[in-house]
């Protein structure tokens, strides 16, 4: 089947499944008769990335128009709540896509001063072959990196296509190799929020997640090595995978274990993923010295100097040290109240945001762009070629990011209504809410089973909102009310809630922000994009089954 054919196909499936959807709603009165109606923002984004060949952003577009639409004419939602939500959604999406928007720039940076290629000169000296560089690059340097609050979709791609890599295989090394870790990028942003938001102890959130990250993390880095060269490279592959695998899993058990356990925070969480990264890549050297005949890359004749190499790690030194700083609690807290409330805005009613610039990671990595402009030392030439480059790519990942944040923002405030200036819920939203539709259908057709389905919300939610953060903070509630409806104890929601986040995490894969973001850093085309979501979405539903699975047996268990 030709990709015309395959994309008539899923242009007629999708336009089957909506009238199904709009049919059965129309004719039941139930929140089941509304699930498929409820799941069909989400459709329409997957099918028209991966079947129609159309780019990430377009689909964020119709996606939003799509739910507003529904919102407002199937679920019980004025138009002025609706086009609210999306606008706290959009400055919502602030510290992740300006973050995306900073990092682009660093990149285009580095590249115009040719520092980019002096960083991948060092990489490949790190390790030999293909394989252990990809595992080195995703998994190790990816998870430290992401940590850190720089977007490696934005980041990677170009390096990975100056180390020697194919476009598509350097695209699948750079979303997928921090997604194990995924909960605790941007300083463990997608564990802190939701968990100060739902009253929960983040430290016993973070130990349920690691609890799925042995499978997750070792199912990522063969899935890298099949994306980039099929099975012989699994074959060839098989040992540092596992090792690397293992090794950033046991690095985020290990650290939250001992914090959860003594109830002292020994290793602060924001710096779990940086740890974790650092053994990872230290796994994968070690892997390679300690070898019987281990294959140590030779030097070239033109390897940087140790004056080059400080130059070209420049902006990611300076980087860490800020992020290590901004992690600091009393630190943190002190950038948060600086400004007092005149970071704090209005969005619409009584709907206040406190935009928090001086401790949001996009804010330093822009300082630390600045201040390594003096080791970078660009020509006035390769600055404006750099900003120029800029200019022309950023808005559309900064736009895809922001918009998903938007369909996330008007599924979640569906079915609310204006009561003397105040958005609440009414008295239709148990009814009507689209996230509680889709929660509390599946709880009810799975019943006992859901535990084994319950992760499954987890890759919905990350990919509708476009990343784990905002999933994790819309379906607490459902994942709550759906474990207490079952009967299940609080200890059994943490585990289900904790598969939530690692299914979150998992969903990076194929987020298409995500994908959009990595296409667009290369200049590749919408082909390219939808190739790239077909293989991703197979790798995130295996393992999303996978953990669903376990979570099931760890639920039943008592853990």
């Amino acid at each position: 089947m030709n990709s015309k054919q395959t994309s008539a196909l899923a242009l007629a499936t999708l336009i089957a499944y909506g009238a199904v959807a709009v049919a059965t709603a129309q004719l039941g009165t139930s929140q089941a008769h509304k699930f498929l109606l409820a799941f069909f923002p989400l459709f329409v984004i997957l099918s028209g990335v991966a079947f129609l060949h159309q780019s990430g952003l377009r689909m964020a577009l119709i996606g939003l128009a799509t739910t507003i639409l529904l919102a407002v004419f199937q679920f019980s939602t004025s138009l002025e709540v609706a086009l609210g939500a999306s606008a706290i959604g959009f400055i919502k999406s602030l510290g992740i896509s300006v973050s995306v928007a900073a990092t682009m720039l660093m990149i285009y940076l580095m590249q115009e001063t040719g520092t980019l290629k002096t960083v991948a000169k060092v990489i490949k000296h790190q390790v030999a072959g293909d394989e252990t560089r990809a595992l080195y690059v995703g998994i190790g340097f990816g998870s430290f990196l992401s940590s850190l609050g720089v977007v490696t979709p934005a980041l990677f791609p170009p390096l990975l296509v100056a180390m020697g890599f194919s476009p598509t295989a350097s695209i699948a090394i750079a979303v997928l190799g921090y997604d194990p870790t995924t909960s605790f990028s941007l300083l463990s942003i997608p564990i802190t929020i939701p968990a100060q938001i739902g009253g929960l102890n983040p430290v016993e959130m973070a130990y349920k997640i690691t609890l799925f990250l042995p499978l997750i993390s070792i199912g990522f880095a063969f899935a890298i090595l099949w994306l980039t060269g099929g099975k012989q490279a699994m074959r060839r592959g098989a040992a540092p995978a596992t090792i690397s695998g293992l090794t950033l899993a046991l690095a985020c058990l290990g650290t939250v274990s001992l914090d959860y356990f003594t109830g002292v925070e020994y290793i602060p969480l924001r710096i779990v993923g940086v740890v974790a990264g650092m053994c990872a890549m230290a796994s994968v050297f070690a892997y390679e010295r300690l070898k019987p005949q281990p294959a140590k890359p030779p030097k070239d004749e033109d390897y940087p100097t140790r004056k080059q190499v400080l130059r070209a790690f420049s902006p990611w030194i300076i980087l860490t040290a800020f992020a290590a700083t901004v992690s600091i609690q009393q630190v943190d807290s002190f950038l948060r109240t600086l400004p007092g409330n005149s970071e704090v805005i209005t969005v619409f009613t009584n709907q206040k945001i406190d935009l928090d610039i001086l401790s949001q990671i996009y804010t330093w990595i822009f300082v630390a762009i600045l201040l390594s402009l003096a080791t970078l030392k660009p020509t006035r030439t390769q600055a404006r070629r750099a900003f120029t480059t800029w200019l022309k790519r950023f808005a559309g990942p900064f736009l895809a990011y922001s918009l998903y944040f938007c369909i996330a923002f008007v599924m979640a405030y569906s079915a609310m209504e204006l009561v003397q200036g105040a958005v609440m819920p009414s008295p239709a939203y148990n009814t009507f809410n689209m996230n509680v539709v889709l929660g509390t259908t599946l709880a009810t057709l799975f019943g006992a089973g859901y535990t084994f389905v319950a992760a499954s919300l987890g890759l919905f939610g990350a990919i509708v909102g476009g990343s784990e953060t905002s999933s994790n903070v819309l379906f607490l509630n459902i994942q709550r009310t759906a474990t207490e409806k079952l009967g299940l104890d609080s200890t059994a929601f943490m585990t289900v809630y904790g598969s939530h986040a690692a299914a979150g995490g998992i969903a990076s894969a194929v987020t298409p922000a995500k994908i959009n973001n990595a296409v667009v850093t290369i200049g590749e085309t919408h082909r390219t994009e939808s190739l790239i979501m077909r293989k991703h979405l197979a790798v995130a539903v295996l393992l999303t089954a996978a953990t669903g699975m376990l979570t099931g047996v760890l639920v039943s268990l008592g853990i």
